[in-house]
């Protein structure tokens, strides 16, 4: 029952509170920190692969590692050759995605394909925690899409289950009942749309527009790596415009936003993905510095090998062009660098990623030595 009038003492009492607040300038308190997550999206584990395993931030809770495909115009089942052994080793909670390519009905298609890969590495000691439908289903199809994914859910029994999301589903109108089914969503922010990979702002606004179609909480995906389209054009993910977006999130919260998850985990053998250490810098928002060092390292006989080495923590392009002075016999470079003159010329300068060493040219000569770039 509304009363229309509080009493004396209990105005009072009010009055007092309010008066506290505003001398002590009560505040709501601060959001929870943004949690981080990864994926582990290589086909192939090599060694290469492992060995980053173990040299991950504590800031990374957990990996959500593909395990399965489905994938080509007959959507064939593949499943990939994890290595079980090192991802139980990482200590780290674990969920097994399968990916289902294209926008067509899911006939012939069960999350039980996934749910008894999950149960096996649990079993050989990962801490397994669920299963992740990474499915882009078409807008249109959203309705039999929450019926399939109703009708799967029960045969997962204890794991949880996570679904991937576009923000073009936000003005669907069974987007309320599909967010319902599973555990969590993880929403993509980035390649939705070509030939764009990503920006702060668009991302912004997905993130925006899907909060306000749905009050259930959800992940955000956000992009480390680099794609060519079919015409050859490059498209990357710079690693300071999604520190800027982390930061933007961080000062002004979206409500819903629960925690990142960072596609994908690269190393040393994934030149499209960005480096451990830049991830690492990205999301603990330390500054973005590159830092490429060029010297000459004697090879032997004479000559001199013209080497880059980016010894910062981020990745990034190599100089154009790299001058040096002295009696130059011979001039000659490699890797995408072609003499001119007495400098060494790229048209499109080599990613150098960050802790990446590479060879350039050779020099032979008296008296030689690097100009600064």
């Amino acid at each position: 029952m509304r009363t229309p009038f509080l009493s004396s003492s209990r105005r009072l009492a009010s009055f007092a509170f309010m008066g506290l607040c505003l001398m002590l300038g009560c505040t709501r308190a601060p959001p929870p920190p943004l949690g981080h997550a990864a994926y582990v999206w290589q086909r192939d584990w090599s060694p290469s692969l492992v060995e980053s395993l173990t040299r991950m931030p504590p800031e990374l809770g957990a990996l959500r590692v593909l395990a399965r495909e489905r994938s080509g115009d007959t959507r064939a089942p593949v499943s990939i050759a994890v290595d079980v052994a090192a991802l139980a080793r990482t200590g780290r909670d674990v969920v097994a995605v399968m990916r289902v390519d294209g926008t067509a009905p899911l006939d012939g298609i069960s999350l039980e394909e996934v749910a008894a890969i999950a149960r096996d590495w649990k079993a050989r000691g990962v801490r397994v925690r669920g299963v992740e439908l990474d499915h882009d289903c078409a807008t249109t199809a959203l309705p039999a899409y929450a019926d399939w994914l109703a009708r799967e859910r029960r045969l997962l029994g204890e794991l949880s289950l996570s679904i991937t999301a576009l923000p073009t589903w936000a003005g669907a109108p069974e987007l309320e009942r599909l967010t319902s089914i599973p555990d969590d969503v993880v929403v993509q922010v980035h390649a939705i749309r070509a030939p764009t990979l990503f920006t702060p702002e668009e991302a912004r606004g997905f993130i925006e527009r899907w909060s306000q179609a749905t009050r259930r909480p959800f992940h955000v995906a956000l992009p480390t790596y680099r794609v060519r389209l079919r015409d050859g054009t490059p498209l990357v993910s710079e690693p300071r415009e999604v520190s800027r977006f982390l930061a933007q999130l961080r000062a002004r919260p979206v409500q819903g936003v629960k925690g990142l998850v960072w596609f994908r985990w690269g190393h040393a053998g994934d030149s499209e993905a960005w480096s451990p250490s830049t991830l690492t810098a990205v999301l603990r928002q330390e500054p973005l510095t590159l830092q490429v060092e060029s010297r000459l390292v004697d090879a032997g006989g004479g000559t001199l090998d013209i080497v880059l080495e980016n010894t910062g923590r981020l990745d990034g392009e190599a100089p154009a062009r790299l001058t040096l002075s002295g009696n130059l016999e011979v001039l000659d470079g490699v890797g995408g660098y072609a003499p001119r003159g007495s400098s060494l010329v790229a048209r499109k300068p080599p990613r150098l990623r960050a802790g990446e060493r590479r060879v350039v040219g050779f020099v032979r000569g008296s008296e030689v030595s690097l100009v600064a770039p």
